[in-house]
């Protein structure tokens, strides 16, 4: 079966994607192009295009009366075309990266999060210590200048109950990673924690899933200790989010939570992707070294025709400068044998030689030109020893 042709970066202007979003359905027309619906949709408000409501093509396949917006004047400021770059294929399931994070999984299934801070992971059991420690010390601090309070440190608050939910999701991640056979690098309590997996150090987030929130701004900050490390203006969704930030060729794992799925439900799963992707970068390593490889090759081959090409043209330019050389010991053999014809019977002395010796002089220099001399195959001897380097 022949393969499906890729969709291909394409150029539009206004008019054109106006026919093409009212010709048919817009998920249709996503596919051809290579990118979403809503990928679609935010082309169409960039460049001021009106498509179909939700709903329309139902009505319209019902044979219900439906409503056509037309195409408003171009405004300034918007863009009369526009470049839609069809959104790049998934990588396939990597077979070792499958194998590996069905064994991880496997030796992770009695993973479960605490349900108290008892018995944590070493490295979170730190990151509560680190905080009522910095906690003591600025209330230390902020005894000992209570008349200067412009001068004390914030007294951080008490963990909440989504830090230590964090907390114990991480601690949880931890063993398991550690269980299926990886080690904890890096652990900041900022959550973006580096993990090494086999000969590689992987980079990993495991953090509050934040939204945008219209709460006065000291509200949006109540509901972790650690307001510092997150963007102000922005809430916490009730909700964790894990990924892996390290890039893996297209790949981009991340769990979210939702109402109906925890961490906690899926940390086999979880560990076990992150422990895969000790092999899918070792496949992205060979990848790399194989298209070194080939680059290398490629660069060799260039040479070498390069190479060829530059002792081609010097043996062409030999070839002719032999074909002038003939010319020029054929001019000069007859203007010799000119002057044979006109010289005088009686010896003649031109300095202190004899005429005779400098006719005889002027015809060795004129035979020496003559690239004939030594017959056919010497000519394209001497041309064949040319290289590169003559």
């Amino acid at each position: 079966m022949a393969e499906l042709s890729k969709p291909q970066r394409r150029r539009v202007t206004r008019e054109e994607l106006y026919a093409m979003v009212w010709q048919k359905p817009m998920s249709r027309l996503a596919g051809e192009l290579g990118i979403s619906g809503n990928g679609v949709a935010k082309i169409c408000d960039k460049l001021n295009v009106p498509y179909p409501p939700r709903g329309y093509w139902a009505k319209k396949e019902a044979g219900k009366p439906v409503v056509t917006f037309k195409l408003p004047a171009r405004k300034d400021g918007t863009s009369q075309e526009v470049d839609i770059h069809p959104t790049p294929p998934k990588p396939a399931p990597l077979p070792e990266a499958v194998n590996s994070a069905a064994t991880a999984a496997g030796k992770v299934q009695d993973i479960v999060v605490p349900d108290g801070t008892d018995n944590l992971h070493p490295r979170v059991k730190a990151w509560i210590a680190e905080h009522k420690k910095l906690q003591k010390e600025n209330e230390q601090e902020a005894r000992l200048h209570r008349n200067d309070a412009w001068w004390a440190s914030r007294v951080p608050q008490d963990l909440t109950d989504r830090d230590l939910y964090r907390f114990r999701v991480t601690s949880a991640i931890f063993n398991g990673i550690e269980k299926a056979g990886g080690k904890i690098e890096k652990s900041p309590i900022t959550g973006r924690v580096t993990f090494q997996i086999a000969d590689y150090q992987v980079e990993c987030s495991i953090v509050e899933k934040l939204i945008k929130s219209f709460r006065q701004w000291e509200e949006t900050r109540k509901w972790t200790a650690f307001p510092d490390h997150h963007q102000s203006g922005l809430d916490s969704s009730g909700f964790l989010r894990v990924s892996v930030t390290t890039y893996l060729g297209g790949r981009k794992p991340e769990w979210i939570e939702t109402q109906k799925r925890k961490l906690g439900d899926i940390l086999p799963e979880i560990i076990g992707d992150i422990i895969a992707t000790g092999p899918i970068l070792e496949r992205l390593k060979y990848d790399q070294k194989e298209l070194q490889r080939r680059y290398r090759e490629e660069e060799d081959r260039r040479y070498e025709a390069r190479r060829v090409r530059e002792i081609e043209e010097r043996r062409w330019s030999k070839f002719c400068q032999f074909a002038a050389n003939w010319e020029e010991s054929d001019r000069l053999l007859a203007f010799i044998a000119e002057i044979e014809k006109r010289k005088s019977d009686g010896e003649e002395i031109v300095g202190s030689d004899p005429l005779d010796d400098w006719i005889g002089w002027a015809t060795e220099r004129a035979k020496a030109l003559d690239p004939l001399r030594h017959g056919v195959p010497g000519l394209f001897d001497a041309i064949s020893k040319i290289s590169e380097w003559s």
